[in-house]
């Protein structure tokens, strides 16, 4: 197509990396056989851009009409029109300059691979599309695709799906391309089932599931597949042992595909004959099944139900309808080695609902109901997998502290400890959820505070002024008693910020369990780590074997009614007529947990002992 570059070169325009691209380093740019410039980007784009340019080169519109762009197309439009301090004009020695670095780190895939800094590849490859059109892009865009590279060298015109559809495949690993960090969005479609046709067809599915889940900074690997390595349960156990962050991928007879992120891991129990739970936050997708628009439909889990139970080798997961199975994840929404009074013989007998109220309101759902009223992603309730596929989905982004430090300055205030500040021992999202690792970060540190969030994102903190202190025998527990103090941070109560809820005085303490032992109480419930005489639970399991969850994730949260202020409104539910929380629900998940000791900076000590006399005057 023909474009007008020198319409760049007006005011306004001339300082983005696009005018100086193309007025500057178009020899250095990738050109076709015909020695034509060849720019990898959606052609719809520089369409809609020719247009705009010209209206501008006849004053029919404003620069700011253009500087604006076109939110369908902002994926492009953020990186042509960014603006760059590299001159159209060449200056002595600014090739060494950050300026001239950044604009290659923007325009660097633009530019051929044979200039350095450079990464548009080597050659333009194109292929004849249905509808008589032509779809191209570079090497360098297919280089991690290989059956999409051979549909461009080895065959002739796109048959097998629309022109469309090609044309969104090719864009979408073209934008993986330029930006391998980001969580990249599956295009738009109204033939959505079309697209997802065409990205299995064609090898796409890893990067379609890293869409799917929506996480940047992510790589994808498959760790076991049913069709080289079976259905035992072993086999998967090994095969996925000590791995966080897994995707299961359940195709059943009626190509109905179901996937579920648990970004957790799968932890056998040390007792072969038993099962062990585990908290983790999920996510079910139905990738290709029961509803009428096709594509792909996000489930969410309700909190309280975000765990996995995993059986022993020798052991099983009782269901409450008679069932059992090897593994039952989201409160049984899914299980694998599923039978109706012992486990199946093989991981791929499998049974899956959700609750009618979890399906997505923007769907029409055509499947099946039980006689609960449950749906299914999958044809049936009860199926035989014709494909189980288990995948890592890790994340090369250090995490990020959930509270901001103004938020978190404040909650400290709140304390009453005015002008200290915190030290971070323990995160788990960067330490990881064993309870030895939580312990030795904590060590005999006093004056903690825990914050905690969980998958409904709500926010609380428990301030203890004492220890998390360990028994000497690890088979025991350690009783400490010290002021304890409950805080909601977000979603409790409807006007938001801190909220304090005192624990009365004879539930003031913590309990600590060795690594071996439990903090038991009579209803069956056995945990690690017990605030406030049951009020905050950590590593909580519920059984008649008393065991605790298998990381410390699994919580309990809750407070008496008239604990609640009487100055805030809570929209949370009371159990019971006598139970809140601060959390999403009684029984939930964490997301992350952050625990810090407070400390006086140096210089504040003789400050903070004349606030705490004042304060302690004042009340």
């Amino acid at each position: 197509m023909a474009f007008p570059r020198d319409v760049l070169l007006c005011e306004g325009l001339r300082d983005t990396c696009l005018a100086v691209l193309l007025n500057r380093f178009d020899s250095w740019m990738i050109t076709d056989d015909n020695r034509i410039h060849f720019i990898d980007a959606d052609p719809f784009y520089f369409i809609w851009l020719a247009v705009k340019l010209r209206y501008l080169s006849c004053s029919r519109i404003d620069v700011s009409e253009i500087i604006e762009g076109c939110p369908a197309l902002a994926f492009y439009h953020d990186r042509f029109f960014a603006k760059t301090a590299v001159t159209i004009e060449p200056q002595h020695g600014d090739h060494d300059s950050e300026a001239f670095r950044g604009f290659m780190a923007v325009m660097g895939p633009f530019i051929s691979s044979s200039v350095a800094g450079g990464t548009g590849g080597s050659e333009v490859l194109s292929v004849p599309v249905a509808d008589g059109g032509v779809v191209a892009t570079t090497d360098a865009t297919l280089a991690d695709y290989s059956i999409l590279h051979d549909r461009f060298i080895k065959y002739g015109p796109v048959a097998d799906v629309s022109a469309d559809t090609f044309h969104k495949v090719v864009d979408y690993v073209r934008r993986i391309w330029l930006a391998p960090d980001a969580a990249t969005p599956l295009p738009t479609s109204s033939w959505p089932d079309e697209l997802l046709y065409a990205c299995d067809m064609y090898g796409l599915m890893e990067p379609v599931y890293l869409s799917m889940i929506g996480k940047s900074h992510s790589h994808i690997k498959c760790l076991f597949k049913s069709s080289s390595d079976g259905g035992e349960f072993g086999t998967l156990v090994e095969r996925v042992a000590g791995v966080s962050g897994l995707l299961f991928v359940i195709e059943d007879e009626k190509q109905h595909t179901i996937a579920c992120h648990i970004d957790g891991p799968l932890s056998p129990p040390a007792d072969p004959t038993s099962a062990l739970l585990t908290g983790c936050p999920m996510t079910f997708y139905s990738i290709n099944g029961p509803f009428e628009e096709g594509g792909i439909a996000k489930i969410t889990v309700p909190p309280g139900d975000q765990r996995v139970m995993v059986a022993g080798t020798e052991g099983a997961v009782i269901g409450t309808k008679g069932g059992a199975g090897k593994v039952s994840i989201g409160g049984g929404r899914l299980w694998l080695g599923y039978g109706k009074g012992s486990p199946g013989g093989d991981l791929r007998s499998c049974s899956h609902w959700v609750e009618r109220d979890e399906l997505p309101d923007d769907k029409t759902y055509v499947g099946t109901f039980d006689e609960e009223g449950r749906a299914t992603l999958a044809a049936s309730h009860y199926f035989t997998a014709q494909r189980l596929e288990v995948y890592q989905v890790c994340s090369t982004l250090p995490a990020d502290h959930f509270l901001p430090a103004y938020d978190l300055q404040a909650l400290i205030d709140t304390t009453r400890h005015i002008g200290m500040t915190a030290q971070l021992l323990y995160k788990g999202e960067r330490d990881g959820w064993a309870h030895t690792t939580m312990a030795a970060k904590v060590g005999e540190a006093a004056d903690l505070l825990m914050l905690f969030k969980d998958t409904g994102s709500h926010t609380f903190a428990s301030h203890i002024e004492g220890q998390l202190k360990q028994p000497a025998d690890p088979t025991r527990v350690e009783t400490t008693l010290c002021p304890v103090t409950l805080y909601s941070i977000s979603g409790a109560f409807e006007e938001g910020g801190i909220t304090k809820s005192t624990v009365p005085q004879n539930k003031q303490g913590v309990i600590v369990a060795g690594t071996e032992g439990a903090v038991k109480d009579s209803k069956g419930w056995a945990g690690k780590v017990a605030i406030g005489g049951g009020r905050l639970w950590l590593w909580l399991g519920i059984g008649e074997d008393g065991r605790p969850a298998g990381d410390l994730r699994r919580c309990h949260q809750l407070v008496e009614r008239d604990e609640l202020p009487d100055d805030k409104t809570y929209v949370g539910s009371i159990k019971e007529d006598r139970w809140a929380t601060l959390a999403a629900s009684l029984f939930f998940t964490c997301v992350d947990l952050e625990i810090y000791t407070l400390q006086v900076p140096d210089g504040w000590q003789w400050l903070s002992a004349v606030a705490d006399i004042v304060l302690s005057q004042s009340t």
